[in-house]
């Protein structure tokens, strides 16, 4: 019998800190952190609060506001996707919007709904995309289209599977792909484009913005193996600062830890690297070319993950490999603390809630090792199916998706 789940040891943890909701891959920011929360020590059937099946198959995170838990989903047969909203609390399904268009070759491991929603108080914003056409749905938190917007051809390799950030009252989607690429801002309630900045094309990304926010310079921080890292203005796409430094292609997403940025390249040979440096404070003069900072460390194909996201717990920064290898560094330095093997094949990105660090292989398990100074694994669940999303704690409640299903504990 699979071991089940134990986050600590008590029976149940207290409930402290933990986000309201999870509104956009990885939650607030994208730094995967889901608080404490509330789980039984022993994680059987009997515990899910709740289980849902979706429309068809994908990849795409779930997210978690305005008391709905929003998914995507793709009848690749049928030749239609969906967005769909269930009830956060019940699981009950509160509404269900189809898209018909072409389905297309994507590689194995991606799928026809692989991009994650992003939402704000206005409703959801999700990412859909053929060769011909890549477009932006805007719908209401009660299913109601709101507005949609065709950016033109999308040229990706795998397929495609970039996700929005909403950051204030502009939607920012990156657009780095095969060919013309560009990083475009909507207008959350129009779906106007506020502003196009073009960039470079090298392989596509498919990492999702990050917003640095600040009460004097606000930056947006993408990358891509055409530019690296780069800092923008989320209000004007002004290029502030940009260090060329991924030679392979940049599918994790960057992440702010420790006062820097941090974010990795690779390929699937895994050939990787992973780089940190310190985003400038103050923006360059007006009419001045961009800022070049220098990478304050980087971290090879020894411990840098290609698919994953790392993410922080204060001082530790877990690397959670693809192959099922996990590292702990110093998140100032990069110096490893420890390494070790929890098994499986990854393509979805922790989470640390509850003191634990959590996530979910290809294979469907949920591994939970302990947020400490040594690699302790504190269960495994089986969820009975591929996945590759990453989870979502909001509520007291820590969401999963998997290829077809949606789940609460």
């Amino acid at each position: 019998m699979p071991q089940r789940l134990l986050i600590l040891t008590a029976a149940v943890i207290a409930l402290a800190a933990a986000p309201a909701d999870w509104p956009r891959w990885r939650g607030h920011q994208g730094n995967g952190q889901g608080g404490d929360v509330s789980l039984p020590r022993d994680w059987a059937a009997v515990d899910w609060a709740w289980q849902a099946t979706l429309p068809g198959s994908g990849h795409g995170s779930p997210v978690v506001a305005h008391g709905g838990v929003y998914s995507a989903a793709a009848d690749e047969a049928a030749g239609k996707r969906f967005l769909t909203c269930h009830d956060a609390a019940t699981g009950a399904l509160r509404w269900q919007r189809e898209f018909a268009g072409p389905i297309e070759p994507h590689h194995a491991q991606n799928s026809s709904a692989s991009s994650t929603v992003a939402a704000n108080d206005d409703g959801v914003v999700w990412l859909w995309a053929t060769t011909d056409n890549l477009r932006v749905e805007a719908i209401s938190h009660t299913g109601e289209p709101r507005w949609h917007v065709d950016l033109g051809p999308c040229a990706c390799e795998h397929g495609f599977g970039a996700s929005p950030t909403v950051w204030r009252d502009l939607v920012i989607v990156p657009v780095d792909q095969d060919g013309p690429s560009a990083i475009v801002a909507l207008d959350t309630k129009t779906g106007r484009e506020r502003w196009r900045t073009a960039r470079k094309s090298a392989k596509a990304s498919y990492s999702t913005p990050l917003v640095i926010e600040s009460e004097t310079t606000p930056q947006l921080v993408v990358t891509s193996q055409a530019q690296g890292f780069t800092g923008l203005d989320p209000a004007t796409g002004r290029v502030l600062w940009e260090t060329p430094c991924f030679p392979r292609r940049t599918v994790a997403s960057p992440i702010l830890a420790g006062g820097r940025v941090i974010c990795t390249c690779g390929e699937g040979a895994g050939d990787n690297t992973l780089v940190a440096l310190t985003p400038p404070t103050e923006p360059p003069a007006e009419g001045a070319a961009p800022l070049a900072p220098e990478p304050a460390y980087t971290l090879d194909r020894s411990v840098a993950p290609y698919v994953t996201t790392p993410v922080c717990s204060g001082e530790r920064l877990y690397l959670w490999g693809d192959r099922g290898v996990v590292t702990c560094v110093k998140t100032a330095t990069g110096e490893t603390l420890w390494r070790g093997r929890v098994g499986g094949n990854f393509s979805a990105s922790p989470i640390v809630a509850g003191g634990a660090v959590i996530n979910v292989s290809a294979e469907g398990e949920v591994v939970a090792i302990k947020d400490g100074d040594a690699l302790e694994v504190l269960g495994r669940t089986p969820l009975g199916e591929t996945c590759r999303a990453t989870p979502a704690a909001a509520g007291g409640r820590i969401y999963f998706r998997t290829a077809s299903r949606l789940f609460a504990l």
